[in-house]
């Protein structure tokens, strides 16, 4: 049933930077919080989608649309469902719109129209957000495809390189998340000092994990014992 809200009221987006597009499309979870993200491909420009998807008539939302140069849009509160998943079942879980975050990307969805860097990292940098706020895991972040293919022939976001995408941003997550404490113990562990903003460290956490230069340790700290390893990203 469409939502009687009027999205003409101010619509606050909650991802810091994001540039408002309310749609009036969603409605109640069915649950306290999302612990999931599907990626969409929109197979057209940003700004005909985005009216698209803030028509009553269409019946289908998202709550995140990123353009080409990186401009995020949010059209959906978090908390809300939006209607963008249709028939799903991944993960052992059906109805992902009911515990979902859906994220349009701009992209031609043909398998040749490349995703421009720009709309990569904007992707990877909500992605790093939406998982830290609401604990995703790795294997809870899918495509449409993944969760709607076999049911509705969806194959987008046709040609996003999924895998090497999950890896960057649980790496970058896994740096937020751990103290600075921690960090510090690790480095000292294995006697290199721990600088945030040096090349090797920002590399780290840019690229994912290389070889390993080191044995598994273990540091204590406030009472917690912490297992590291240390990697070479193979960047001099």
């Amino acid at each position: 049933m469409p939502n009687s809200e009027d999205p003409a009221e101010e619509f606050v987006p909650e991802y810091p930077g994001a540039v408002p597009f309310p749609s009036p499309n969603f409605d109640d979870r069915p649950v306290p919080a999302p612990d999931a993200i599907v990626l969409h491909a929109t197979t057209g420009p940003a700004q005909p989608s985005l009216r698209h998807l803030a028509n009553p008539a269409s019946s289908v939302s998202i709550h995140y649309l990123i353009d080409r140069d990186g401009t995020v849009y949010q059209q959906v509160v978090e908390g809300k469902r939006a209607w963008h998943a249709g028939p799903s079942d991944f993960q052992g879980r059906q109805r992902w719109n009911d515990f979902s975050i859906g994220i349009e990307l701009v992209n031609l969805n043909n398998g040749q129209d490349p995703y421009e860097p720009e709309l990569v990292e904007a992707s990877r940098q909500l992605c790093v957000y939406l998982v830290n706020k609401y604990g995703i895991g790795p294997e809870m972040i899918a495509t449409h495809a993944q969760i709607s293919g076999r049911i509705t022939g969806k194959s987008d976001p046709r040609g996003f390189p999924l895998e090497e995408f999950i890896m960057s941003l649980t790496t970058a997550a896994m740096a937020i998340a751990i103290p600075d404490e921690v960090k510090m113990a690790a480095w000292k562990a294995i006697g290199i000092s721990y600088n945030p903003a040096a090349a090797f460290q920002r590399k780290a956490v840019e690229l994912g994990l290389g070889r390993p230069v080191s044995n598994e340790g273990r540091v204590t700290v406030a009472g917690v014992v912490w297992a590291f390893q240390g990697f070479d990203d193979g960047i001099l």
